[in-house]
């Protein structure tokens, strides 16, 4: 079973994730990233060229393992190029290439692509709105994330084996695992080291927008990872194939300690919130789809626990160990995570609630069409940099929170209609997933769909490469439409009753 995650594609993932972030510090620090990202983009192409799909799988490396996708970046006539965009130009022009030249094609009849329609149709209107209102310069500047969603022509295109599926989950295994060690290592260094080695760090960090590290007080530092989103996916898959296979708890019981642990150490409530409601789905699916025994279901609710305390341990160890130097407590640790896990009164909080009304206000004026990409609302915050640079913390902002309210504030009332309704058809394609013996795949991504709306709700990841790449990561795994109409043709009324029956059988034989 481990194999599933942690087979010879895992090693490579983490290598080549290693690598960037070594070619990232030679970029940075010997002020070559121009001349480093040319060379990345002829490689991608080059490699997109001949192999199609390994251009994609390297997107999706450099995806997991850096949230904003600026390890690397230079400016070009005034317009700053980062990694991400670089790898993105190189794989799409190699797909455009292959177009041209047969090798692949765009089916409009393919369900994968179609149920993508009112997303980019709210998009285009966001574009567009945010144009009339807001001129080309912020529209673009604001909306140019959903670009992302270009992958779509490529992913489609690309006939996804059983081989490759399973590499996929594996870089996304290797991604995770990277997340993990990295926020161990900054915490470690920000809680042992003198000021030279965290100003030395927190520069590199702040500049190639790896981390966010914030001190908490006593000593204790939050180190925050928007890719830490990753982390969660993972967790969440391996929790499914715990409670669907008979998958020995030992194997698992330290990669699941640690993803709890950098779940709890970015104290993202956000994060928190969303996790707890794609848990929830988690659980009424495997109750609905295998109903375990009270017995089983107290065996593993033991196992979690047991994961959760050793999670919180492994934080203990880190911050406590004594070499070379310590600067926190036990009691430091437990004030800073207990007070991040139940204060309501901060400043990011209070701010968040102030900036709601005026972003309702800001959809009563544009309810269907939406005020366009580029549209900013002026608030309250109490944010004490914001207080910095405003006495009263009137604040105007085109990033707001509230991610579903944006999405509506910007594309109109297409753009969470049309991210539910994208959701709710993947969602119905991947159930097909718990006729088979793969169940725990299926469960596992439709968690995963829900951990990523939930945490939307306060935080926006929908318009962000990291919740729009994770909807792009599911594409492979949906059962394929041409399969499923020559399942649906099959005679025998016995071996295929339903739909979804049929992309049940479809899977099996993929």
């Amino acid at each position: 079973m481990t194999q599933q995650f942690f087979g010879k594609t895992f090693k490579h993932g983490l290598i080549a994730i290693a690598v960037l972030y070594a070619v990232a510090a030679l970029g940075y620090y010997v002020g070559i990233s121009a001349v480093l990202l040319l060379l990345i983009a002829i490689g991608a192409f080059a490699i997109s060229l001949k192999r199609l799909e390994y251009g994609i799988l390297f997107a999706f490396i450099e995806l997991f393992s850096n949230a904003h996708g600026q390890l690397l970046s230079t400016e070009v006539s005034g317009f700053m190029l980062s990694l991400r965009m670089t790898i993105f130009a190189a794989v799409m022009s190699a797909w455009f290439v292959q177009l041209l030249r047969g090798r692949v094609r765009v089916s409009l009849n393919d369900v994968r692509l179609r149920q993508f329609s009112i997303v980019a149709l709210a998009v285009v209107v966001g574009l567009f709105s945010g144009y009339l209102r807001n001129g080309f310069g912020a529209a673009f500047s604001d909306g140019n994330a959903y670009l992302y969603l270009g992958y779509l022509l490529p992913v489609t295109a690309i006939n996804w084996t059983s081989e490759l599926k399973s590499k996929l989950l594996q870089l996304l295994a290797a991604g995770a695992t990277w997340s993990m060690g990295v926020s161990a290592l900054v915490l470690y260094l920000f809680t042992h080291f003198n000021e030279v080695v965290l100003s030395t760090s927190y520069v590199f960090l702040r500049d190639l927008r790896i981390a966010e590290v914030t001190p908490i007080g006593g000593g204790v530092y939050r180190v925050f990872m928007q890719s830490h989103f990753f982390v969660g996916v993972f967790l969440l898959l391996l929790l499914s194939m715990l409670f669907q296979k008979r998958w020995s708890f030992k194997k698992v019981f330290p990669i699941l300690s640690i993803s709890i642990a950098t779940l709890v150490l970015g104290l993202s409530r956000s994060f928190w919130v969303g996790f707890a409601g794609s848990l929830l789905v988690l659980f009424v699916l495997i109750l609905w789809r295998s109903r375990p025994s009270i017995s089983r279901w107290l065996q593993s609710a033991g196992h979690a626990i047991g994961s959760l305390v050793l999670g919180l341990v492994l934080i203990a160890v880190i911050v406590l160990f004594p070499i070379p130097n310590q600067s926190s407590t036990g009691s430091d640790l437990a004030d800073a995570l207990s007070k991040r896990a139940t204060e309501s009164g901060d400043a990011a909080v209070s701010s968040r609630w102030k900036l709601l009304d005026p972003m309702i206000e800001s959809i009563k004026s544009n309810p269907i069409l939406g005020s366009g990409y580029g549209t900013s609302v002026t608030f309250q915050s109490d944010d004490p940099r914001v207080r910095e640079f405003s006495e009263d913390g009137t604040w105007t902002t085109v990033a707001m929170e509230w991610g579903w309210f944006e999405l509506w504030v910007k594309m109109g009332i297409l753009g969470p209609i049309g991210f539910l309704a994208l959701a709710a058809l993947m969602i119905k394609q991947l159930l097909a997933y718990t006729r088979t013996d793969k169940a725990w795949l299926g469960i596992g991504l439709i968690s995963g769909i829900g951990f990523l709306y939930a945490t939307h709700f306060f935080s926006p990841y929908l318009n962000h490469p990291i919740g729009l790449g994770f909807l792009l990561f599911c594409i492979p795994f949906l059962p394929n439409q041409q399969a499923i109409k020559v399942v649906e043709s099959t005679a025998d009324p016995l071996r295929v009753k339903t739909k979804v029956a049929a992309m049940a059988t479809t899977i099996e034989t993929s």
